[in-house]
């Protein structure tokens, strides 16, 4: 049998096993594993657990100990993603299975204790409450460690980001005080029979190094990076000199971790004989803090589940964790038993997105909200998928910038929210200036994204109000730490420059007669948007970042059909290529009453206007893939 005709049938087969796990009799029987979930709400997370109120309380309080040490280690710090963050916990194996079935559908796989899922609307952690072991929930916590630290750093050195994670991943939680950096005596026996990696190897490990493999945490990188941090967090004159806030005020300043880690710990080999001879002491000392489980308690909130709402929380969760063959019976199922639920068609919704079946995504978030979500998921996504292109023209323009104004009122910490929101209203002369206060808000939202400070740089060029752009446009050269982003950053400067000159040249056309606004200033181009993203070359770009264009088509290659290549001529501006890898899979339109182009008329497609919706590729000698072409 072929491996695909293989794969085919194995996913056939667990899809019919699942279809058995949910059965579609809305029952109260007892073996019904949607029966006997309870939700509890702190300020933070919500839990979901069919373990019962009293272990839902115990996990969800955990998980306030555990953002309360990383907020009392790092005070300044943002400990709260704007992503809500749902836990599930499952009582036992049993009910741990049909979350993770491939853990359990190969012999000798690894059984996961617990796994955090990071998603772009919400986050996602899976626990089994029966897990055995002094630290069984280390891996969560770890992984929950480099989702607060990637919130607050985009270029955190990999020695930081994985120390930092165990430190946090090691930590001892209590009913009344729980303790951070408790020792691994792993890592201390690693390094005690391993020579240390010299300070400078370690602080130039990166994930392509040898000495860095993310499925074996038993190495000494991992154990000496935990070490490193272990002396920065917890020794007394370590913390009194303050050395970790001293390297990351270096590495911010020079961009260069050697120098951040020359000024702020001195000589890099004394350094790293001062950590030998920690690691070897027999004694260390801890962090301690003091919970306050009775006051916080007191404020969550409980209520039951019903089982398709159980069930429609599993199904989100394997599409968020790409469990798509899983998540569409389920969601199915979900449905049957309930049309009404909104956070079914939330969950359908971001399933299809996901699919890239984007009209369906669309109509299942309208839904949602018809239905009265109370969550910014599905307004967030209707304006996303509004301004990718499931529909056009200026009407579904308007309705985009209503529904993510509605996404960013009901969650104001939510950049991407605001970032698209900039972008719907740059498509229009009439909104276009308030395009760039959405874009700052992205940006203070999420400092660490280029996409968003490049987003900004050009809503500035858009507004005419150039040289503000050029200083973004200056940091983001100052900030660059690859050749690409360097290109990408003389570019926008290139641009900003091109921009003074065209506006110079309209101001003396017009001798100064008309105010600059009326004389053509400013719709960004689509072409100008190929600086907006970093990307891999040859990979196109899902997401928010797709743009729709008006031209006429110049030029056309249909050699290699269904395949074809089209220049687009633009009003302003270079002509755009763009690349369709099969014309049969994209959607086409045109007006009403008017036939659509066949691909056997290629040839003649020349001369005629169209609106292209694509998505930017790097690395090619087309600009980006079509996902959608409306012929006029």
């Amino acid at each position: 049998m072929r491996i695909r005709s293989l794969v085919l049938t194995l996913q056939s087969i667990t899809a019919a096993l699942l279809l058995l796990a949910f059965p579609r009799e809305s029952t109260r029987a007892a073996s019904d594993p949607n029966q006997g979930w309870v939700e509890v709400r702190t300020a933070h997370f919500t839990v979901a657990t069919n373990a019962g109120e009293k272990d839902g309380r115990r996990i969800a309080n955990q998980f306030e100990q555990i953002r309360a040490m990383f907020h009392s280690g790092f005070p300044n710090l943002r400990v709260d993603p704007a992503q809500p963050i749902l836990i599930l916990a499952a009582k036992n194996e049993s009910t741990m299975k049909p979350f993770v079935p491939e853990d359990w559908s190969i012999k000798g796989h690894a059984h996961h204790a617990g796994m955090y899922q990071e998603g772009q609307d919400k986050h996602y952690v899976i626990m089994r409450l029966d897990a055995e072991g002094t630290n069984p929930f280390h891996t969560l916590y770890h992984e929950y460690t480099h989702a607060l630290l990637h919130l607050n750093f985009s270029d955190l050195p990999l020695w930081l980001d994985e120390g930092l994670a165990e430190f946090f991943g090691n930590s001892t939680l209590g009913s009344k005080e729980s303790y951070t950096g408790t020792i691994d005596q792993g890592h201390l026996y690693l390094l005690s029979q391993n020579k240390l990696l010299p300070i400078e190897t370690l602080l130039e490990v990166d994930h392509q190094s040898p000495y860095y493999n993310e499925a074996n945490r038993a190495s000494v990188f991992y154990a000496e990076s935990w070490a490193v941090v272990h002396y920065l967090m917890v020794d007394p004159d370590a913390h009194q000199k303050q050395l970790l806030g001293k390297f990351f005020q270096a590495l911010e300043k020079s961009g260069n971790q050697l120098d951040a880690a020359r000024e702020a710990f001195g000589d890099l080999k004394s350094f790293g004989q001062t950590i030998d001879r920690y690691v070897r002491q027999s004694r260390f000392q801890v962090g301690l803090v003091k919970n306050t489980e009775a006051a916080e308690q007191a404020n969550y909130s409980v209520r039951a589940l019903e089982p398709v709402e159980a069930l429609a929380l599993r199904a989100d969760f394997f599409s968020h964790s790409n469990q798509f063959a899983l998540a569409k019976p389920a969601l199915e199922q979900a449905l049957q038993l309930d049309q009404n639920l909104p956070f079914a068609h939330e969950a359908m919704g971001y399933y299809k997105y996901r699919t890239d079946d984007f009209s369906g995504a669309l109509t299942e978030m309208r839904r949602c909200i018809e239905l009265g979500s109370k969550s910014f998921v599905p307004f967030f996504y209707q304006g996303l998928l509004l301004v990718q292109g499931a529909s056009h023209g200026s009407e579904s323009n308007l309705e985009a910038i209503a529904s993510l104004q509605k996404a960013a009122q009901m969650n104001p910490q939510f950049a991407p929210a605001f970032e698209t929101l900039a972008q719907a209203r740059m498509q229009s002369e009439a909104t276009k200036k308030d395009a760039v206060g959405s874009a700052v808000q992205a940006v203070r939202l999420d400092p660490g994204s280029r996409p968003y400070r490049f987003n900004l740089a050009y809503a500035l060029i858009s507004n005419n109000r150039d040289a503000e752009a050029r200083i973004v446009g200056e940091k983001l050269l100052e900030a660059a730490r690859t050749p690409e982003q360097t290109s990408m950053a003389q570019e926008l400067l290139n641009r900003v420059s091109q921009h003074e000159q065209w506006l110079a040249q309209v101001k003396a056309a017009t001798a100064g007669d008309q105010p600059l606004a009326a004389v053509g200033s400013t719709a960004i181009s689509a072409a100008d948007q190929t600086a907006l993203t970093i990307a891999e070359p040859g990979v196109p770009i899902k997401g928010p970042v797709s743009f729709g264009v008006d031209g006429v088509i110049s030029e056309i290659d249909c050699a290699h059909s269904p395949e074809i290549t089209m220049t687009l001529k633009i009003a302003k501006g270079a002509p755009m290529t763009f690349h369709i890898a099969d014309f049969r899979h994209i959607m086409a339109s045109a007006p009403d009453g008017q036939p659509i182009p066949k691909l056997e008329s290629c040839k003649q497609w020349p001369g005629r206007q169209a609106k292209v919706w694509f998505r930017i590729t790097q690395g090619q000698e087309y600009l980006g893939e079509i996902s959608k072409i409306h012929f006029f």
